[in-house]
């Protein structure tokens, strides 16, 4: 290591809520975006699409450049990368152009992804098992925290100033991480001069892909972001459109969801040294099963307000952090190359989020009821995906 010292846990935060944020600090303003540039609802929500599209396969050449270049000059070219995305996003209302913001939008994805990608790399280079589950539980936090945050301000922004001030602040803020990247050390302990090979890269992601373990985790998590991402691309429209409330009092209602990550982050912490992973797992998809059929129980009935739109989610997201957090740490302890196995489980999570999002705008319904039976059906196959799990560490069962 060119340095000893550990990197800061707020950098952490940041780099790994960049994407998030970038994802869904608009979202107040998608109902805006769809009047100013005529197109319709689900057009509008394919802003969220391909920016999860562009997060996906994003992620993939991270790995190899941050192994052949170190942790930080690989974070430094994300980081503009998705300034650059910003840039051609503050041309749109000039050219009227939704081409134009797909574009932007697909840029800003394909820099921000790096975030998660090296914050996690990191924590695999210089943490192991309990603490490694301790360092992510806390970055869960961020999830929780800082999108939340920056809805609320997209609401305040969108309502006050249009919608295509949410990019100018979201310029300023990468500038500022940017900056503040300067300051973390790098934790690649050697630096491999073919990881650039082509058949390096072939052999390490292939290697990734046959790992029962690592894909199957990857999955679980791919389920429990699938629900945060698709809650940020439709709720706007059922909160606003449906339910009557104003870009800012939605932003401002937003921040209650999010205090389900801060608690299930908090307990995860809690748990990493008192119980086994798995069983922590199974206890945080209950959870989630649990609120999300009263949810899709009460949008059933026709009870669709701003109390039960809003006050299951964080429930939702306690046993979405306990599973989120836990899978990521078996992931992350038992690889032995950590850069690849972050890449691979973030391109499998956020793949999971865009097919997800795609498949929902392919429904043909304007019910809100969709999405929390969406919502069901994710967390019943993340129960299953679960049980696999269960089989792969403990072979006994299979007897």
């Amino acid at each position: 290591m060119t340095s000893q010292k550990a990197p800061s846990l707020f950098i952490l935060l940041l780099l790994v809520s960049f994407a998030s944020v970038s994802a869904v600090l608009f979202t107040p303003g998608l109902p805006q975006i769809a009047h100013q540039l005529g197109i319709s609802d689900a057009a509008s929500q394919l802003t969220i699409t391909v920016f999860l599209i562009g997060y996906t396969f994003g992620l993939l050449p991270y790995g190899p450049l941050s192994d052949r270049f170190g942790r930080k000059p690989t974070v430094y070219l994300g980081i503009l990368i998705a300034i650059l995305g910003c840039f051609l996003v503050l041309l749109v209302e000039k050219f009227h152009s939704f081409p134009l913001l797909l574009i932007g939008r697909l840029l800003t994805a394909l820099g921000s992804c790096v975030g998660l990608k090296i914050a996690f790399t990191m924590v695999g280079d210089t943490y192991q098992h309990g603490k490694a589950t301790k360092m992510i539980s806390y970055m869960m936090l961020s999830f929780a925290i800082a999108p939340a945050l920056a809805i609320g301000v997209g609401g305040f922004l969108t309502t006050h100033f249009g919608w295509s001030s949410c990019f100018y602040f979201q310029t300023v803020y990468s500038i500022f991480l940017l900056i503040m990247t300067i300051y973390l050390p790098e934790t690649c302990k050697e630096k491999d001069f073919n990881a650039l090979a082509v058949k390096t890269i072939a052999r390490n992601y292939l290697e990734k892909i046959k790992n029962k373990k690592l894909i199957t985790c990857a999955l679980m998590m791919g389920c429990g972001a699938s629900i945060i991402y698709l809650f940020a691309a439709v709720a706007p429209f059922i909160g606003i459109e449906k339910i009557g409330l104003s870009p800012d009092h939605y932003g401002l209602l937003n921040l209650i969801p999010p205090i389900g990550l801060i608690v299930g982050s908090l307990l995860a912490n809690y748990l990493s040294e008192k119980k086994e992973q798995l069983p922590v797992m199974l206890l945080g998809s209950i959870i989630a099963i649990a609120f999300t059929a009263l949810m899709l129980v009460l949008f059933l009935l026709g009870i669709v307000n701003v109390w039960t739109l809003f006050l299951p989610m964080p429930f939702i997201y306690i046993g979405e952090s306990l599973v989120y957090a836990n899978a990521s740490s078996l992931i992350l302890t038992h690889a032995k190359n950590k850069s690849y196995a972050s890449a691979t489980m973030g391109f499998l999570t956020m793949g999971s989020c865009a097919i997800t999002l795609l498949l929902a705008g392919w429904i043909p319904s304007h019910s809100a009821v969709i999405m929390p039976f969406i919502f069901t059906v994710i967390v019943v196959f993340m129960l299953l995906l679960l049980g696999a799990l269960w089989r792969i560490f403990n072979p006994a069962l299979l007897k």
